[in-house]
């Protein structure tokens, strides 16, 4: 079972009192969640749900469905801490091929050390996980002007 998005996603500005204020400094990072949660809950494993190749709609990036990679992972220490998932168009993949097949391969290798790619946007939104409510961001990246997401759901609250 996967965290369920409740609301619509919000665009994230600095004085944004949608999101829960301990989890600001989260939704704001812009390194690398593994080590960041590392240095928090020790070590961070990365779990594999599903990665495919599919039709997938995210509003964000394109007004149409667009066929590309869909990764799903769960980061877990002595429990899961933050449910993620990336979705890669074949017009991305096909500028770093690397991102039509991640495998257990943390995404963070790549985002935070190639130069094509810029962050533009983070959005969050609410969801549900074991009957619990939790805070979301999207992210939206360009890699040589294609639009790519990841989203990522902190499994806390503090």
């Amino acid at each position: 079972m996967t965290p369920i998005r409740q609301t619509n996603w919000q665009l994230f500005l600095k004085n944004n009192n949608l999101v829960n204020p301990r989890l600001i400094s989260w939704i704001n990072e812009d390194q690398s969640l593994i080590k960041r949660l590392s240095k928090k809950y020790g070590e961070i494993s990365l779990e594999l749900i599903s990665e495919k190749i599919c039709n997938h709609h995210d509003e964000q990036i394109s007004d149409t469905e667009l066929e590309g990679n869909l990764r799903k992972i769960f980061l877990s220490s002595t429990r899961e801490v933050v449910y993620a998932e990336s979705f890669f168009s074949n017009s991305v993949i096909k500028k770093f091929n690397k991102f039509s097949a991640l495998g257990d391969e943390a995404l963070g290798n790549y985002l935070f050390s190639l130069e094509e790619i810029d962050k533009l946007e983070t959005y969050t939104a609410e969801y549900v996980f074991d009957n619990l409510i939790y805070t979301g961001r999207k992210c939206i990246y360009s890699l040589s002007n294609e639009k790519f997401s990841v989203i990522e759901v902190f499994l806390f609250n503090e």
